[in-house]
């Protein structure tokens, strides 16, 4: 009788792991998806998209929620005091779970210790850009007119502590010379001070507010700042063509959960967005955005997170880059 039991139960558990194997976690209502940046921005045009696409794989509605606030901060504190259970998702990008972590002495959030990144999606590469008083037509007269003087070309970025403020830094590490850093509040005031022509001044930013500057001929662009063009504007060489070897840089975006979710359902996220990532609709729509397909899951993207903190937290060590 004894051995029939544990013939049973060795049955019965035998069973149970063949149908949690074929019959994965799915959610069964629909999923909050939390933005943490305002409604109408790039952000969460592409937080959208990607929302859109995320629910036609899971079969039920994702319902986004917009939390701006301190740099992403809000929107963490909202997802923290949520259930852990798979239906709570927020979207992440490079600022909040890379460059916050390098520039704040303390956020109310660890990347790595509270979230699970469950996959990325996507990248956006950023373009330079020059006013009309700066003396150069090309990356290489750039870094020729600033080794010459490097004062004759200010940085701006939109904010202290900001990705295009990190951008700056980067470039005066790698030519080798010290711009002044400009802030301005936001990208579109740094955007309009450049097209304004008043400084000879630079800006590296997001494609959204300056591709259609650039291809009316309004703005010089001098590079873009992955390791390969972008479709958009294709007759701008990127950076490393122009002379700046290994500057592979972009802003990206992914989905994360809660740490505390639990390991099945987190492992359906990853499988389900490895397949959004690399649908061809998805990405020909966040294309129309400027965005570069970045398909990686849940442990690529962990380390494309751990890898980026490290980075820009050496950079701003180097510099006192600190935001109160």
């Amino acid at each position: 009788m004894k051995i029939k039991a544990i013939l049973f139960c060795l049955c019965y558990m035998a069973c149970n792991f063949v149908f949690a194997q074929t019959n994965p976690w799915s959610p069964s209502k629909p999923v909050r998806l939390i933005i943490p940046q305002v409604a109408g921005g790039g952000a969460d045009a592409i937080g959208r998209t990607i929302g859109q696409a995320l629910s036609e794989r899971l079969g039920q509605p994702v319902i986004v929620d917009n939390r701006p606030g301190t740099n992403g901060g809000v929107g963490m504190d909202v997802l923290m005091n949520a259930p852990a259970d798979g239906y709570n998702l927020i979207l992440v990008f490079t600022s909040m779970m890379a460059i916050n972590p390098a520039v704040y002495d303390k956020i109310n959030y660890d990347p790595l210790r509270d979230l699970k990144a469950l996959g990325a999606v996507c990248e956006v590469p950023l373009v330079m850009i020059a006013s009309s008083k700066v003396p150069a037509n090309n990356l290489k007269e750039l870094i020729s007119s600033l080794k010459s003087n490097p004062q004759s070309v200010f940085g701006a970025s939109s904010g202290n502590g900001s990705f295009s403020h990190m951008m700056i830094e980067i470039l005066n590490t790698k030519i080798g010379v010290k711009m002044t850093h400009i802030p301005f509040k936001g990208e579109g005031p740094a955007v309009a001070h450049v097209l304004s022509g008043q400084d000879s001044i630079i800006y590296v930013g997001t494609p959204a507010i300056i591709l259609s500057q650039v291809q009316a001929g309004k703005l010089k662009a001098l590079g873009v700042t992955t390791a390969d063009r972008m479709k958009q504007i294709p007759n701008v060489p990127t950076l490393i063509e122009g002379g700046i070897p290994d500057f592979n840089e972009s802003f990206w975006y992914g989905i994360a959960a809660s740490s505390n979710t639990p390991p099945n359902i987190i492992d359906a996220y990853n499988k389900v967005l490895t397949d959004v990532a690399r649908n061809d609709n998805l990405q020909t729509n966040l294309g129309k955005m400027g965005c570069n397909p970045l398909p990686l899951n849940s442990t690529e993207f962990t380390d494309k997170v751990r890898n980026d903190i490290k980075k820009y937290s050496t950079i701003a060590k180097s510099v006192n880059m600190k935001v109160d």
